[in-house]
């Protein structure tokens, strides 16, 4: 797992060689949602920039859960054990690989890069309240340090539901509550913080349910591993 992070920061901070291929692709995502960017996604990020008691927290959202929640979430997976943990594990293990690959091989700039596309960047606008610069949720004088240009899959959303997959199978109602309400407002948020695009959000989330649900269906057969979890959270 600890190469997989190296992998995915080193991944992470390459900008890319070409931008404007990046942009260019940022166009055809444009025109595949056609009405639905024009009527839901730019509309939403203009409330949000207009409204700073929902841009503000949202922006703090975006900066930390996706690097917060993530590591919590597979913690106390180990310490249940047994296969939800080994799913777990290999799901997002893999699920990252594949979007670490689609990100050297289609860069996509995100909507608040794109000049002309009437999003906003609303983590630049609401800076001065954090850490963060004009790189997203990088912080201040290290924006190189961040690739801008890998925005599908959004793997905010996708391990958003890769926790949320988690949760519910820790049980009870707090945790089955948190499974629904985290991945729905990351979703909410990276859309209206103009960080990705809706078909950005479907594919990381699709990616992690294709992973964890084929993990479900052939692994624990495929590599023996019995469930030995230990009493629920």
């Amino acid at each position: 797992m600890g190469m997989l992070a190296l992998a995915y920061n080193v991944i992470r901070a390459d900008q890319g060689g070409d931008v404007a291929l990046a942009f260019e692709h940022s166009g055809e995502l444009v025109a595949l949602e056609g009405w639905v960017f024009d009527h839901l996604e730019v509309p939403l990020n203009s409330w949000t920039m207009g409204v700073p008691l929902v841009a503000v927290p949202a922006c703090y959202f975006y900066a930390v859960m996706h690097y917060v929640a993530t590591p919590t979430v597979l913690f106390l997976s180990w310490k249940v054990g047994g296969w939800k943990y080994r799913r777990g594990y290999w799901s997002l293990v893999l699920a990252s690989a594949v979007a670490l690959v689609v990100y050297m091989i289609y860069p996509v700039a995100p909507p608040r890069l794109v000049p002309g596309d009437g999003v906003a960047d609303v983590m630049r606008a609401y800076a001065e309240f954090g850490w963060w610069g004009d790189a997203a949720s990088a912080p201040r004088g290290i924006g190189d340090a961040t690739n801008q240009y890998a925005a599908l899959p959004s793997l905010h959303c996708g391990w958003a539901v890769w926790c949320a997959l988690q949760m519910w199978d820790f049980r009870g109602r707090w945790w089955r509550l948190l499974a629904v309400f985290y991945p729905s407002a990351q979703a909410f948020i990276v859309i209206a913080t103009g960080n990705h695009y809706l078909v950005d959000v479907l594919l990381g989330c699709g990616l992690v349910l294709a992973t964890h649900f084929a993990l479900d269906a052939f692994g624990k057969r495929r590599f023996g591993w019995e469930s030995t979890e230990s009493a629920d959270l």
